[in-house]
């Protein structure tokens, strides 16, 4: 971890998904669960009689804006926060709900203590491995934690009696993510995690970065990735027959811009990013990392 690199990072990141979408967008999904999207990011948000959980404030200022909207809604406090990962641009603003106790797994804590611009949580009050589970109202909350995906305490939030989940950077709607926000992805990690979601047979998928609830952007990246992994685990093995695991090492940039996906040529940066995808899933199948 470079944490002096982190400012620059964020400062880039938060006017990258700033730009995806500028309005704010109030999604009533059932009764007293709701999407909420503010300057680039979408929160779930479940209201009960004793309380509010939210996820993702993800900075002061659009904490400051969600707590706005929420107040619309209901005069209950804010009680709960899960974090659906350790990255920066999710995990920050949760000073502004002061009575809300933060929630997120327990490989966070470490990657806080490295935060050299006091964004990070001050108290993480509740950790937790594989999954955790409670009520809240009557509301049951599921969080899994499948494994390394975006990051290492990749979180997805499934709600199994109202068939909702809630996930944060595992894939976007027919749109290929730069590659320079992928170093910390484990490509075998996420397809885990799209395989999971989709197998609940879902009602609504909240995405942290989009406004849209559709399964259909999660099961076009759950198929994505696995026609992604299908062509670079073939072209791995192929290359291992043939001239040995070093050369499949040595290969993966000449790979990288080599292997096509055509079927995904009409999404959003193919021509771009597809090369930074196949290099970040030969990594994953190769190196682990």
């Amino acid at each position: 971890m470079k944490t002096l690199f982190y400012p620059f990072v964020l400062s880039i990141l938060g006017c990258f998904f700033t730009s995806l979408t500028n309005a704010s967008e109030v999604i009533k999904l059932e009764k007293n669960i709701y999407a909420i999207e503010e300057d680039g990011f979408t929160s779930l948000v479940i209201l009960s009689n004793n309380g509010v959980l939210i996820t993702d404030p993800a900075n002061t200022l659009r904490a400051e804006k969600l707590q706005k909207q929420i107040k619309t809604l209901t005069d209950q406090p804010v009680t709960k926060i899960v974090l659906s990962h350790e990255h920066y641009d999710h995990v920050g603003g949760t000073e502004i709900f002061s009575k809300a106790k933060v929630i997120c797994h327990s490989s966070c804590e470490e990657v806080f203590q490295l935060d050299t611009r006091n964004i990070t949580p001050k108290k993480v009050h509740i950790t937790f491995d594989k999954k955790l589970s409670f009520k809240f109202g009557n509301t049951t909350i599921n969080l899994h934690h499948f494994g390394p995906a975006d990051g290492f305490s990749s979180t997805v939030i499934y709600l199994p009696e109202n068939a909702i989940a809630f996930s944060a950077d595992l894939y976007a709607d027919r749109y290929l993510i730069p590659g320079i926000w992928m170093d910390n992805d484990n490509y075998l990690g996420i397809l885990n995690a799209l395989k999971k979601m989709q197998s609940w047979q879902l009602k609504h998928a909240v995405n942290s970065h989009a406004t849209t609830t559709s399964v259909k952007a999660l099961n076009e990246n759950t198929e994505f990735v696995t026609d992604l992994y299908n062509l670079v685990n073939t072209n791995i093995n192929n290359t291992i027959s043939t001239e040995g695991v070093g050369k499949a090492f040595d290969s993966i940039n000449e790979c990288s811009q080599a292997l096509k996906l055509p079927k995904y040529k009409h999404w959003t940066n193919y021509n771009t990013e597809l090369p930074a995808h196949i290099r970040r899933m030969a990594l994953s199948i190769l190196h682990g990392g």
